[in-house]
C-alpha cells in the first residue's frame, strides 16, 4: 500500500526555492555593497574598443568592486574640435579603494563577445590621485588582439604590416626589396652576357682572343730567345757574348803587360801620391799652428769677431738714431735753413757786388727790409712745402690713414703753426714798411 503524497510540503518547498532564487538575483543585481565613489575614465574611440554599457562590471585584481553607471561618446576638447571625441565612462566603485597618480584603466571584452568590463589598476605611487578623470589605456582581451591583428593584416593600409610587406614586394619601385632584387638580377644578367661575349674566341676584341694573342707573343718571344742562345750562329746573342769575353781577356792581358813593363813609373807615381797625401794631412792638422787649416780657423774667428763688431756698431747706431731722432731732425732743418740763407746771400752778392765795399743808403735799407720780408715769405712757403712733403711721406708710411695722435703729425702741426705766426709777423712788418694798413685777418 503506497503512502499518500504530501502535496502541502512539496508546494511549500517549491515556493521557498523560488523565493530564494529571486533573492539571489536581486542581491546580484545590486552589485557590491558599501560606500561608493565615482570614477571618470576617458578611452580613445579605437575600433578595438569593446562595448561598455551601464551595468558593466569594474574589476580590481580580478574582483568586482563596482559597476559602470554611465557610458557614451563625449567631446572633451576645449577648442571645439569635433574630432576630439572620447568614450566617457562613469563608474561607481568602493570608496575604500584609494587611487594613486599612476593608476590606469583598461577596457576588456569577453572572448566570446558581449558587453565589456573595466579593469582598474590602483597604482603604487606615494601621492593620491586628484585628477578629473583617468586616461584609459589601449583595450585588452582577445577581441582587442584580434582587432589589432585584423588592422595589421589590412593590405589597403600602408602603415600596417601587410601593407608594408606589399609595398616592399612592388617590383616597379626601385627602392623596395623586390625592386632592388630585380635590379640586381638585371645587373647579373648583363654581367653574364658580357662574360659570354668576352669568352667568345671569334672576335679579336674579346678577353679570350686577347689571351690567345698574349700566348702567341710569349711563344714568339721564347722562340727568339732560343735562337739567340744557339751557339752555332755567329750573329746571335750567345756568340756575341763569347766575343765580348774574348775581348775582355785580351784587355786583361794588355793590362798585365803594362803593369809588368811600367812597374817603376807606377811605383814613383804611388810614392808621389803618398807624399801628396802626407802634405795634405799636415796642412789639415788643426793642432799645428802653421797649417792651412789653423790659418783658416784663425781667419774664421777674425771674421766672426768682425761680424760681432758690425752688429755692435749697427746696434749702437740704431740706439743713437732712436735717442737723438728729434735732434737729427732739427739739425737737418737748421742745415736746410742755413743752406737757403747762404744761397740767398750768394745770389744777392752776385747781383749787387758793390755792397761789399759801399754802405747802403736809407732808401736801400728800406728796400733791403722789403727784400727781407719777401725772403721771409719765401722761407714760409718753403716750410709749407716741407710740411706737405712730410705729410705725404707720413701718409705713405701709414697706408693713407694717419692716426690723430701720431707724434710726427703733432710736430708737423706745430711747425705749420709757427710758420703761420712768422708769416703774419713778416706781413705786418711789410705793411709797416710800406706805410699801409693791413686789413687781413
Amino acid at each position: 500500500m503506497t503512502k499518500p503524497r504530501n502535496t502541502l510540503k512539496i508546494g511549500s518547498f517549491t515556493i521557498l526555492v523560488v523565493i530564494l532564487f529571486f533573492m539571489v538575483l536581486v542581491w546580484i543585481s545590486k552589485g557590491v555593497g558599501g560606500d561608493m565613489q565615482t570614477v571618470v575614465i576617458h578611452f580613445e574611440p579605437s575600433p578595438s574598443m569593446p562595448t561598455i554599457v551601464p551595468g558593466s562590471a569594474v574589476l580590481v585584481g580580478g574582483q568586482k568592486v563596482g559597476q559602470v553607471v554611465e557610458a557614451g561618446l563625449a567631446l572633451v576638447g576645449d577648442d571645439g574640435d569635433p574630432n576630439d571625441i572620447h568614450v566617457l565612462v562613469k563608474a561607481e566603485v568602493l570608496a575604500s579603494l584609494k587611487l594613486r597618480t599612476d593608476c590606469a584603466a583598461v577596457a576588456e571584452g569577453p572572448p566570446l563577445g558581449g558587453d565589456g568590463l573595466v579593469k582598474l589598476n590602483l597604482g603604487k605611487a606615494a601621492d593620491p590621485f586628484d585628477g578629473d578623470y583617468i586616461k584609459g589605456a589601449e583595450p585588452g582581451g582577445l577581441g582587442a588582439i584580434v582587432s589589432a591583428l585584423q588592422g595589421e593584416l589590412n593590405g589597403d593600409d600602408p602603415d600596417s604590416l601587410l601593407g608594408k610587406i606589399k609595398l616592399q614586394l612592388d617590383p616597379k619601385d626601385q627602392e623596395t626589396i623586390l625592386g632592388k632584387i630585380h635590379e640586381s638580377l638585371s645587373h647579373v644578367n648583363a654581367m653574364t652576357e658580357s662574360m659570354a661575349k668576352e669568352l667568345g674566341p671569334g672576335e679579336g676584341a674579346t678577353l679570350l682572343a686577347k689571351l690567345h694573342e698574349i700566348v702567341d707573343n710569349i711563344n714568339r718571344t721564347t722562340g727568339q730567345l732560343r735562337r739567340e742562345l744557339d751557339a752555332g750562329e755567329p750573329q746571335v746573342l750567345l756568340q756575341k757574348a763569347h766575343l765580348a769575353m774574348d775581348a775582355i781577356n785580351d784587355g786583361i792581358d794588355s793590362v798585365s803587360r803594362i803593369l809588368k813593363t811600367g812597374e817603376v813609373p807606377i811605383t814613383n807615381a804611388l810614392v808621389n801620391i803618398e807624399k801628396t797625401t802626407a802634405n795634405i794631412a799636415i796642412e789639415t792638422d788643426s793642432s799645428r799652428a802653421d797649417s792651412l787649416l789653423a790659418h783658416l780657423k784663425t781667419t774664421n774667428e777674425q771674421i766672426g769677431t768682425a761680424v760681432k763688431d758690425v752688429n755692435t756698431i749697427t746696434s749702437t747706431m740704431r740706439d743713437v738714431v732712436v735717442l737723438n731722432r728729434d735732434n737729427i731732425n732739427r739739425l737737418l732743418v737748421n742745415f736746410k735753413e742755413a743752406s737757403d740763407h747762404v744761397k740767398t746771400g750768394v745770389k744777392y752778392v752776385l747781383r749787387h757786388p758793390w755792397r761789399l765795399l759801399n754802405a747802403p743808403t736809407a732808401q736801400e735799407m728800406k728796400q733791403q727790409a722789403v727784400f727781407d720780408a719777401a725772403r721771409s715769405f719765401s722761407e714760409a712757403a718753403t716750410r709749407i712745402d716741407d710740411a706737405s712733403s712730410q705729410l705725404r711721406a707720413l701718409a705713405e708710411l701709414h697706408d693713407g690713414v694717419i692716426p690723430n695722435n701720431d707724434p710726427d703729425l703733432e710736430k708737423i702741426r706745430a711747425d705749420l703753426l709757427r710758420t703761420h705766426q712768422q708769416y703774419k709777423k713778416a706781413e705786418a712788418e711789410l705793411w709797416k714798411l710800406l706805410g699801409g694798413v693791413n686789413d687781413s685777418p
